[in-house]
């Protein structure tokens, strides 16, 4: 590589000052988009979609720097092509588990589900009224937590629920069931997980294989009662399905951080099925995407990422 190089920071609102300045350390550091046509290394966060047809646009990539796990907003295959090197949080085991933005968010939707708890806020401060029997919710204590994804952020919610008394069950096809059961986890079979879960927690990472994995006949496994939680990606749920079984009451009450499309620049939120029905029910959370977004998992990231593109240039 070059000894000085362009680097552009696509999403440079409240970016990491330490992380910026490594950057600065190995050229010249713009937030201008235009500029990511001639950058030599393009630093985003979740806000843009890199396509073949934005990467045509940029001539001289050679890293693309993103602090995330999730890589689906990147086309991989065509940097692979190109001889892009994409830096991520991908497979940084040791120091994600110092990470415990998401799995928080996950545990912030689901007691905000179970204690209706934003919507008796909600009825408090703007119809001025205190009635605490319209905002009755359940206690954890005793329920089964089932966790899809026993990995770094499954097992930490893991944690949690043992913590809240609650009796943990997983599955995940790869890790085996010995490892499952040393953290005083239940391992059962996928379907299992879904008929005997009062809470399920999706932490799976999206490809092929987990593509609208949980759709219909999923939700019809699943207890009248059961609360579904997902911060992993919007698209390992069928959506349409979702709001179908809730409107069914198929289930009691979703959670989601993630929604599918939901790089589409805002539009995708029009005429959505998923937002028309939270608009109208008390049973069904959606945030845009927060389980990462910390003020302390960002920084700490960030700095990461861009230690990472240091050591390869």
């Amino acid at each position: 590589m070059t000894d000085f190089m362009k680097i552009c920071i696509l999403e440079p609102q409240d970016y990491s000052p330490e992380s910026v300045a490594v950057y600065k350390s190995l050229g010249e550091v713009s937030t201008n988009h235009i500029d990511r046509t001639t950058a030599d290394i393009i630093v985003i966060r979740l806000a843009h979609k890199l396509t073949k047809d934005f990467l045509n646009e940029c001539k001289n990539l050679k890293i693309i720097a993103c602090p995330t796990t999730g890589l689906d907003h990147i086309d991989l295959v065509e940097c692979e092509k190109r001889g892009i090197r994409v830096v991520s949080l991908k497979g940084e085991t040791k120091f994600l588990e110092t990470i415990t933005a998401t799995a928080e968010l996950a545990w912030g939707l689901l007691l905000s589900l179970v204690r209706t708890i934003p919507h008796a806020h909600h009825d408090v401060v703007f119809n001025k009224n205190w009635n605490r029997d319209l905002w009755k919710g359940h206690e954890l204590k005793d329920k089964k937590l089932g966790i899809l994804g026993f990995g770094r952020l499954g097992k930490i919610v893991a944690e949690y629920g043992t913590t809240f008394g609650m009796e943990v069950l997983a599955n995940d096809p790869n890790v085996d069931f010995e490892t499952i059961s040393s953290r005083n986890v239940t391992p059962v079979s996928f379907d299992e997980l879904f008929k005997n879960s009062d809470i399920l927690s999706i932490h799976i990472p999206l490809n092929e294989g987990t593509t609208k994995l949980i759709g219909a006949d999923e939700f019809k496994l699943m207890k009248p009662t059961a609360y579904l939680i997902n911060t992993s990606r919007g698209e390992v749920l069928d959506e349409t399905a979702l709001v179908q079984a809730l409107e069914n009451k198929q289930i009691t009450g979703a959670g989601i951080d993630v929604m599918t499309a939901e790089h589409a620049n805002g539009e995708f939120l029009k005429n959505n099925p998923l937002i028309a029905y939270a608009a109208k029910h008390t049973n069904l959370l959606i945030s845009p995407h927060i389980g990462g977004a910390t003020h302390d998992s960002m920084a700490k990231t960030e700095i990461f990422i861009a230690n990472k593109v240091r050591q390869l240039v």
